[in-house]
C-alpha cells in the first residue's frame, strides 16, 4: 500500500479515536430501554450488505439507524451505532477474511461520518432557527452520504492510484438511491417515534430489508447486463459475488 494511503488511513483512525475518547468522557445515554433494541436492530441491518459494482467495499442498511439516532438519541449513542455497524459489516459473513487495516478503516470511517452528521444536523438547524426533525434528518443524510462516499473513494484512489474524479461519482451513483430511500424511512420513523410511540422506529428494519433485496437485485442485473457474453456458469458466480457479504 502506498505511503500516502497509509498516512490517510492513520489520520482518519486518529480522528475516530479522538471522537471515541469524547464519547467515553461524555457518555450519558438518554434512555437505554429505547437505545438497546434500536442498537440491536442496527447491528442486524449492518449484516444486510451489498457489494458495489467495480468496488471491493460494501454498503449496508445501518445508516438508516444512524439517522434515527441523530434525531432521537445522544451524540455518543449515535457514534456507537456507527462504530458497531461498521464492525458487523466488515466481519460478518464475508467471502474472504478482511485485513486488519480494512476493518480499522471501516470502523474509523463510519465513526467519523456518524459524528459529523450528528454535529452538523444539530448545529445548522439551530443557526437557522429551524427546530424540525425532517430538516435534521435531511441535513444529517446529506452530510453522511457525501462524507462516507468521499472518504471511501479517496482511500481507494490513494491505494490503487486511480482518479478520485472517476471513483467518487461512480460510488455516489450506485449508493444515492439506496441512501435516499433509507433517509426517507428514517425521517418518517423519527417523526412518528417522538413522544411515547417509539415502537414505530422498530418497523424500519423489515421495510428496509425489502429495499435492500430490490437494490441488490438491481445491482446484480446491471453487472450481468455488462457481461452478457459470459457463460451461465460465470453469471452464476458473478451473482453469488454480489450476495449479502
Amino acid at each position: 500500500m502506498p505511503s500516502l494511503a497509509k498516512a490517510y488511513i492513520a489520520t482518519i483512525t486518529a480522528l475516530a479515536a479522538a471522537l471515541l475518547a469524547v464519547v467515553a468522557q461524555q457518555w450519558n445515554p438518554t434512555n437505554l430501554a429505547h437505545f438497546a433494541p434500536l442498537f440491536a436492530l442496527a447491528m442486524l441491518a449492518s449484516a444486510m450488505k451489498i457489494r458495489l459494482p467495480g468496488f471491493k467495499s460494501t454498503i449496508s442498511a445501518n445508516f438508516v439507524f444512524i439517522l434515527i439516532g441523530i434525531a432521537l438519541f445522544s451524540f455518543g449513542e449515535t457514534v456507537l451505532i456507527g462504530l458497531g455497524g461498521a464492525l458487523v459489516q466488515s466481519l460478518w459473513n464475508t467471502q474472504h477474511r478482511p485485513k486488519a487495516v480494512q476493518v480499522l478503516f471501516n470502523g474509523a470511517c463510519l465513526t467519523v461520518c456518524a459524528a459529523a452528521a450528528y454535529w452538523v444536523s444539530h448545529i445548522l438547524p439551530t443557526i437557522l432557527n429551524v427546530n424540525s426533525v425532517p430538516v435534521m434528518i435531511v441535513v444529517g443524510a446529506c452530510v453522511y452520504v457525501a462524507l462516507n462516499t468521499g472518504l471511501v473513494s479517496l482511500v481507494i484512489s490513494l491505494a490503487e492510484g486511480c482518479s478520485l474524479k472517476q471513483i467518487w461519482p461512480s460510488c455516489y451513483e450506485w449508493t444515492f438511491p439506496y441512501f435516499l430511500v433509507g433517509a426517507a424511512l428514517a425521517g418518517l420513523a423519527s417523526v412518528a417515534s417522538h413522544g411515547s410511540n417509539f415502537g414505530t422506529a422498530l418497523i424500519v428494519l423489515p421495510v428496509m430489508y425489502f429495499v435492500h433485496v430490490y437494490h441488490r437485485l438491481r445491482m446484480i442485473r446491471a453487472v450481468l447486463d455488462d457481461v452478457s457474453a459470459v457463460s451461465q456458469t460465470d453469471k452464476a458466480a458473478i451473482a453469488e459475488a454480489y450476495q449479502d457479504r
